[in-house]
């Protein structure tokens, strides 16, 4: 059984291709992404804990979940680092979808990343009318860029996704694009990557009628067009459609009047939370989303009162943020985006960072795996006012 176990969480550290960089540098946004300006420091009442090599032996929390959600999620991750130009992935949505895309400039060139939505009216294949333009609105998106594989670039995608929505979480929506039949139009585009670069994306996004998105990386001049060729995956990173992009947790802690019951822990991307499963819509293959990369998990705590969040990556390198809402003492719901690796990636799965001390009985928190890092990550609720691990 523990051989087994090893076998499984390195499968899960190697799924994302993420490294730590040598060079850190700040991410540019590119003329697509939202601004950052709402990440807030955290407050004195986090401290820093001492080293707690007990994290996986704490009783886990079991989410109850009744999740009923068939929102396609789209993936581009393979071929990660594609050493010529052409299509990355491509599949055709209605309705609410995501898109998210993860990919390195491996062309040796200046490239840049496009996501595309084309219009065809297949009306014989039940996929909109002929002749009929359609409407696509963005409803949240986030990406960045950096100059080599670096955990940080997820960090930066998801606070500017999470700043593109509504203080209550809902989407907002940025953008509204009109789609003539037969027409195309660039969802999201880069800018100039130069050899090396890392681009992350995160776009979700909502169609009146069917429409084809397409992602490409490109060299810096080229126009998209059917005379590309079609990437093939390579076999270790992932692509393909994956329905259900949301999971709804609710989770019951003991709440402030049972403090011995000691840590706890939330896992999120381990055996417990299965990977979704899906198809690669260019070669008809079946899909891990090995990391559930690109899911959005909305959770709802109970109980919460006193406790301490902390994170503890399990898997490997991981630097993220979740958006947080709980109730102020004055009745105002607050909504805090925060940071899981503050300045640098958790390395250490016995060295837990604090996120968060949970002040009201009720709170609520997003939270998507990020781009470019490791997983599983533990959640860890310290109980009552120590803030500190047990020994």
């Amino acid at each position: 059984m523990p051989f087994w176990r090893v076998l499984i969480t390195l499968a899960l550290l190697t799924c994302t291709g993420a490294t730590l960089a040598s060079v850190l540098r700040p991410a540019s946004p590119g003329p697509n992404a939202a601004r950052v300006n709402d990440a807030r420091p955290h407050p004195p009442t986090a401290p820093e804990l001492p080293r707690d090599a007990g994290v996986l032996g704490y009783p886990r929390l079991l989410p109850v979940s009744a999740n009923t959600d068939t929102t396609p999620l789209l993936v581009s991750n393979s071929p990660e680092t594609p050493q010529t130009p052409g299509l990355l992935y491509r599949d055709r949505i209605q309705g609410v979808a995501r898109v998210t895309a993860y990919h390195v400039n491996g062309l040796g060139q200046v490239a840049r990343l496009l996501i595309v939505a084309e219009q065809t009216g297949d009306r014989a294949a039940g996929q909109g009318m002929a002749g009929q333009g359609t409407t696509i609105t963005l409803l949240r998106r986030g990406s960045a860029v950096t100059a080599g594989p670096d955990p940080v670039i997820g960090q930066q995608t998801l606070l500017r996704y999470f700043a593109s929505s509504a203080g209550d979480g809902a989407p907002l929506p940025l953008k509204t694009v009109p789609l003539a039949s037969g027409s195309r139009r660039t969802l999201y585009d880069s800018g100039p990557l130069r050899p090396g670069q890392v681009v992350s994306v995160l776009l979700d996004l909502s169609t009146d009628e069917a429409v084809t998105i397409s992602t490409y990386m490109l060299r810096a001049g080229q126009a998209p067009g059917p005379e590309l060729p079609t990437l093939a995956p390579d076999g270790f990173h992932q692509r393909g459609t994956f329905i259900g992009a949301n999971r709804d947790w609710n989770v019951v802690l003991p709440g402030s009047a049972d403090l011995a019951t000691g840590p706890l822990r939330l896992m999120f991307s381990d055996a417990s939370d299965p990977p979704l499963t899906g198809t690669d819509a260019l070669t008809g293959r079946p899909q891990q989303l090995r990391g559930n990369f690109g899911v959005l998990y909305r959770v709802s705590l109970q109980g919460a009162a006193g406790f301490l969040m902390a994170a503890s990556a399990r898997g490997g390198p991981y630097r993220g943020s979740l958006i947080l809402r709980e109730t102020a003492p004055g009745g105002q719901v607050g909504r805090t985006p925060l940071l899981i690796g503050r300045g640098r990636a958790l390395l250490d799965g016995a060295l837990p960072e604090a996120v968060w001390q949970l002040r009201s009985d009720a709170a609520h928190f997003d939270f998507i795996p990020a781009n470019g890092s490791n997983l599983p990550l533990a959640l860890v609720f310290y109980p009552g006012g120590t803030r500190r691990p047990v020994r």
